[in-house]
């Protein structure tokens, strides 16, 4: 697969700002911005890659550990490797011991009990995720010297590869990147009939609350609702961290941390063959 992008495309603004974060986030808005076009990941440039995911690395390790990376990530070999690559391009060597030596429990785990760390509903007891999350406090620790959005945000900005693009500008460049696919009709018919139930309805309720949809992180099967056992779809927005549920034609939406209702949308137009 030849790529499309072949840059590290960032806004000219995030380039100037002041803020280490702020071309990492540049970054990351391309590279989400290409993947919501249907370009892959394979079709991207590995430099932009990397830096992407070691930016996803540091948000899950400061939100819920290395267990919830691998977890979110689904283990995923090709992320791993890119989070591996990132670290020793960013000089950020002792990060890259430490996340050797949190690969290494997974190393040492059954195919059985990952495959059942990986199905699980993660909150709760859960011994594979407390066996994956003992390098924590060290991480947190290095991080406060060895500082990966100061080492993510200095590598970009020297990389031979940056193209700093007017913000204005930069849907052009995305569009021209998305002419380039070969097959775009049959991508967006198999993405169309791909998107699961409960992604539809998180959507539905971010667009009544006006909200961004960041990811969703995990669904709680055990969740208590007027007296009934229901699923929670846990999610992520630039607002905070939230729950829904599902109710059949009409969904609710709750602040995951003070159980109070945010949203409800009504969903009878959602079709049943978006189930999972």
């Amino acid at each position: 697969m030849s790529l499309l992008a072949k840059s590290i495309l960032v806004t000219s603004e995030s380039l100037e700002d002041g803020d280490s974060y702020s071309i990492i986030e540049s970054n990351m808005d391309t590279v989400n911005a290409l993947v919501d076009r249907l370009v892959e990941y394979e079709e991207i440039t590995p430099e932009a890659l990397k830096s992407y995911f070691v930016d996803y690395y540091l948000a899950q390790m400061m939100n819920g550990g290395f267990a919830q990376f691998i977890h979110n990530c689904g283990c995923d070999g090709s992320i791993i490797e890119h989070v591996q690559e990132g670290l020793a391009s960013m000089k950020a060597e002792r990060h890259a011991a430490l996340f050797e030596q949190c690969l290494q429990i997974i190393e040492e785990m059954s195919e059985d009990d990952l495959d059942e760390f990986l199905e699980s509903d993660f909150f709760g007891e859960n011994p594979g995720r407390d066996a994956l999350n003992v390098h924590n406090e060290a991480f947190y620790a290095l991080n406060q010297s060895e500082d990966l959005v100061e080492l993510n945000s200095a590598w970009l900005r020297q990389h031979p590869q940056l193209q700093a693009v007017d913000a204005d500008e930069m849907d052009d460049v995305l569009d021209e990147i998305v002419e380039q696919i070969p097959n775009l009709e049959e991508r967006e018919r198999e993405a169309e009939e791909s998107v699961p139930r409960y992604a539809r309805v998180i959507e539905a309720l971010c667009d009544v609350a006006g909200q961004e949809l960041d990811q969703v992180t995990a669904g709680d099967p055990s969740h208590q609702y007027q007296g009934q056992q229901v699923v929670a779809w846990h999610f992520l927005t630039d607002d905070g961290h939230f729950y829904m549920l599902d109710l059949g034609n009409e969904a609710l939406m709750f602040d995951a941390e003070s159980g109070k209702e945010v949203a409800r949308a009504d969903i009878t137009h959602l079709s049943a063959d978006a189930e999972d």
